[in-house]
């Protein structure tokens, strides 16, 4: 997998659970407000977790840059 599609699959996840966030209020009645603040709370800490790799792997340079192959 290249970065680009690394970086592409994390910001296609980041939109599935923000779509996801915002149809928690209306699950409210069937699963109670409890678990809505749980899941909630997890998805938010996702979300994060996704945007801390996203920012990594975007600083991170070129390995064949960092680490020049040997040619001998």
């Amino acid at each position: 997998m290249t970065l680009e599609e690394g970086l592409e699959l994390i910001k296609n996840y980041k939109k599935v659970l923000q779509k996801f966030l915002d149809t928690l209020p209306e699950q409210a009645v069937q699963i109670g407000s409890e678990m809505i603040k749980t899941l909630t709370m997890s998805s938010k800490n996702e979300i994060a977790n996704l945007e801390a790799i996203e920012k990594a792997l975007k600083h991170t340079p070129n390995m064949n840059q960092a680490y020049p192959s040997d040619s001998n």
